[in-house]
């Protein structure tokens, strides 16, 4: 499967990134759970969807079932480890609309082939 970085890839390629939430359909939500219990841990990494012109940037590894979970209730410390961008929780709660009580999908992972080819084949 594909995940996409958009404007946090610098930290995800300087490995600060190992989180991202997201709002995912329930059906993509249950294609990734559905990914991790069949034992699919690796998916790839892309500076933007493919059909936007993407290019794979590597591979990560999930370290545990995507979930889902109110914003109130994210750690302090996922502000780090969503790459470090923000001042604080509150700040980054504001990328969601400003919403505590949003539950997002939480996806941790592992970068393990940072890279590509020019043909977007892992390098």
């Amino acid at each position: 499967m594909i995940i996409s970085f958009g404007w946090t890839l610098d930290c995800l390629l300087a490995g600060r990134k190992t989180c991202t939430r997201r709002r995912w359909s329930s059906r993509h939500y249950g294609a990734w759970r559905q990914a991790w219990r069949e034992g699919r841990r690796e998916h790839q990494a892309w500076d933007k969807s493919p059909r936007a012109g993407g290019r794979r940037v590597g591979t990560i590894r999930l370290t545990c079932e995507p979930y889902k979970e109110r914003l109130a209730d994210m750690p302090e410390g996922d502000v780090e480890a969503e790459g470090g961008m923000w001042e604080s929780k509150r700040e980054f709660i504001e990328l969601f609309g400003g919403d505590p009580d949003l539950a997002v999908v939480v996806v941790r992972f592992e970068l393990i082939r940072p890279g590509q080819t020019e043909e977007g084949r892992p390098g």
